[in-house]
Formats: structure tokens, C-alpha cells, sequence
């Protein structure tokens, strides 16, 4: 089980660190855990998919609570398990905009972490990193004579000029390759038309208006008539 946890009290992360530590040894399962300091941290360090199996919280952090940092999460990761840790009680019905599973009141009672990791154990497996990676996670293909496996959640865009269909992410791959040709390789749901030209991953998409949907990159991306419908129908049957 691998746990990420973001708290600014150093005395607060050394007691989780200890409890999760305990937990784990009386369960006799692995737990691994990685902490930061802010969500800013963690953020930059995992600007897009999280490796955890479970993320704990604090609420009430620096620039960027944990309300804010978790509203983040959610936008490329509806399924993590999300506790919050809180001396707010006020602060917990705020949670269930999020998708938090449970919610721990400071001072922290060792039986309630204790019940909320049995939880994420029992509901979500706590294992998901340990899970094989499965084949149609990636697409494959041949670039200038060096094969590629690229992770299909790092795709943005796949835009098409003429002959040539551009991969937009992280980096940009342009190769010869027709749209209908490029949708059927990537075989993916999440890979939905804006235009004729220009497929949009629904894991980047913030919002989407009747012209338009905003990434999570910034980019606007134009919706042309024609598809706006279906594009936004496959958002709602994806996210709501």
C-alpha cells in the first residue's frame, strides 16, 4: 500500500507516519509512504498522474488548502481515495464536494485511522500500484526509427494537418497518420472529437461552454457545432 500524505505540522506527520507505520506491521502488509510539506510540493512533483493507493490531507495548509489541492486531484483522478485531516469539523461537509472517503478529527484517535485505512483497504483494494500494467494504457508507434510507448493519460490533443497527426503533451510527436487511422489505434473512450480535426482527452478538460473546453493545461480548444453534443454528453457519462 502506498500512501501519500500532505501536512505542514511536523508533529502531526510524525505521529501519521507512526500510526500508518503500526497499522501496517499489524496487518502484515507493506506500507510505503511519501509526505509534503504543501500541495505546491506535491504538485510539482507529480504534475500529472499520483502513484498513491490512498492520500491523506491536512484542510487547513499554506497558499493552497487541502480543499483546493484535493478539487486538483479530482480533475485528472476521479477514483483516489481522499482522507482529510481537519480541527475543523465545519470544514468537513466541504468534502463531499471532492469525493472525500473519510474525514479524521485532530486530535486523531488511533481507531478511527485505524477504520479509515481498513476502508480504503476493503473498498478500493490498497493495492493499485502493485496491479500489472495493462497494454492498452499505452500507445505505441514508430518515430523517425525509435519505437515510442507513450503513456495515453499524458496525451492532451491529437491534432491533424494534411497527412500528419500530432501527439500534444508533455512533448509533441508528428507522424504520418490519418485521424481515422489514429482513432482507431488509440481505441480509447476518453479520446473524443472537438472538431474534424482535433481529438481532446476528457482527463485534461476543466470546463466546457457551447464554443469551447479549457484543459487543465490552459489551452482553449475550440468545439465546432457539429460536436458539441456528443463531446459534452461523453463528459457528463465520464465525470458526473
Amino acid at each position: 500500500m502506498y500512501i501519500g500524505i500532505c501536512e505542514d505540522e511536523e508533529v502531526q506527520l510524525n505521529y501519521l507516519k507512526n500510526h500508518i507505520g503500526a497499522y501496517g506491521k499489524k496487518m502484515g502488509e507493506e506500507v510505503r509512504m511519501e509526505s509534503f510539506e504543501s500541495a505546491e510540493e506535491l504538485l510539482f512533483k507529480y504534475e500529472r498522474a499520483l502513484p498513491f493507493d490512498c492520500l491523506l490531507l491536512d484542510i487547513r495548509m499554506g497558499k493552497m488548502d487541502g480543499m483546493e489541492l484535493a478539487a486538483k486531484i479530482r480533475q485528472r483522478d476521479r477514483q483516489l481515495p481522499i482522507i482529510f485531516v481537519t480541527g475543523d469539523k465545519d470544514a468537513v461537509f466541504d468534502g463531499y464536494k471532492v469525493g472525500a472517503v473519510r474525514y479524521l478529527l485532530k486530535p486523531i484517535k488511533d481507531e478511527e485511522l485505524a477504520e479509515a485505512l481498513d476502508f480504503v483497504r476493503e473498498e478500493y483494494g490498497g493495492q493499485k500500484n502493485s496491479q500489472p500494467v495493462r497494454k492498452e494504457d499505452y500507445f505505441c508507434f514508430n518515430y523517425g526509427g525509435e519505437y515510442i510507448k507513450l503513456d495515453k493519460a499524458a496525451i492532451v490533443t491529437v491534432e491533424v494537418q494534411g497527412h500528419y497527426i500530432t501527439l500534444c503533451g508533455e512533448q509533441e510527436y508528428t507522424f504520418k497518420e490519418t485521424m481515422k487511422g489514429i482513432r482507431e489505434k488509440l481505441a480509447d473512450e476518453r479520446f473524443v472529437p472537438a472538431s474534424r480535426s482535433v481529438l481532446v482527452n476528457l482527463e485534461h478538460v476543466k470546463s466546457i461552454t457551447r464554443t469551447e473546453c479549457k484543459l487543465s493545461t490552459g489551452q482553449v480548444i475550440p468545439l465546432s457545432r457539429s460536436c458539441y453534443n456528443d463531446f459534452n454528453q461523453a463528459f457528463i457519462k465520464r465525470y458526473v
